[in-house]
């Protein structure tokens, strides 16, 4: 929660594999990631813009989650789209239907590997979680040898 009072969420994730849109099947990630989220066909994004991440550059982007298919499930239950296996699938990463908005940042090279960022709150909010996520966003330092 941050500051203001304001729940939301920020997510770090080298994701290296995706769940194949509309089955329970998981794929090694793609190397186009944007256009994965474009293509997605329970996702709508907007037009995606440059970014800087603690030096690294991607790009950044709107998520919305509408009209899932009436018998949409899998591991994040009804009413939610799986994105991505992480930790060796011990969990998940998802996006709900339930009224949130979020943007998608991702870099495609951090010391070699692909990483995104997802920052969301309720509808509504996000306009005032926004600065706060990028404010931790901003702080990023990209550590190793």
């Amino acid at each position: 929660m941050g500051q203001l009072g304001v729940p939301g969420w920020i997510t770090f994730a080298n994701v290296e594999e995706v769940f194949k849109p509309g089955t329970l099947k998981v794929v090694k990630a793609p190397e186009d990631m944007v256009g994965w989220f474009q293509k997605h066909p329970d996702l709508q994004t907007s037009k995606p813009e440059p970014v800087t991440v603690g030096g690294a550059r991607g790009e950044q982007f709107e998520v919305v989650v509408e009209d899932l298919p009436k018998d949409s499930y899998g591991p994040c239950g009804a009413e939610c789209v799986n994105i991505a296996s992480l930790s060796g699938g011990e969990q998940i990463t998802y996006f709900n239907e339930a009224n949130r908005e979020r943007r998608v940042i991702i870099l495609d090279d951090v010391r070699g590997d692909a990483v995104i960022i997802v920052f969301s709150s309720m509808a509504g909010k996000f306009d005032v979680f926004a600065p706060e996520a990028r404010k931790v966003i901003g702080s990023v330092k990209w550590g190793g040898p």
